[in-house]
């Protein structure tokens, strides 16, 4: 597998898409289970490893990584909320696929927007090393969403 971040994080989006298809042919509760695990992941790797080096390297793309940082903040809380609520009934399956949106939203905006600006301002090298660092923090990284209440959520994202 490439250590290239962008194509790391490509990679994560066909996972990510693959269970969000999977979701929407027959609604199972543990096709959620999977996403939020894959989506942990991958989030925790995009706001330690991407985020803060790409903006050190191209600092104008700081208001995009703020942009992406509160697109992350609402999946956590909807995230978080999912995990407390029971499996079976109309207002968790609204909420998975309202989260599904917002996931698949963000994931259009970087593939065709911020990717392409990414890869042609930061170069070659610096995203061979941002994604071998972004294998080993996936390694660490958790693997359930953090149940938080919305404004520790925030606190979070402003910090």
């Amino acid at each position: 597998m490439s250590t290239d971040a962008i194509v790391m994080l490509r990679e994560g989006h066909k996972e990510l898409r693959r269970l969000i298809r999977s979701y929407g042919a027959d609604r199972n509760p543990g096709v959620v289970d999977q996403f939020l695990r894959v989506l942990t992941v991958y989030t925790y790797m995009e706001r330690e490893g991407l985020y803060p080096r790409v903006s050190a390297l191209a600092p104008e793309t700081e208001l995009t990584i703020m942009e992406f940082r509160e697109e992350h903040h609402i999946a956590e809380v909807l995230a978080g909320e999912l995990q407390d609520m029971p499996t079976d009934g109309i207002a968790y399956a609204v909420k998975a696929r309202f989260l599904m949106d917002v996931v698949e939203r963000h994931m259009d905006s970087e593939e065709q927007v911020w990717f392409p600006r990414v890869r042609a301002t930061v170069g070659r090298k610096e995203l061979q090393e941002i994604g071998a660092w972004m294998a080993r923090l996936a390694e660490r990284a958790p693997r359930r969403p953090p149940r938080r209440t919305a404004q520790e959520a925030w606190d979070a994202v402003a910090a």
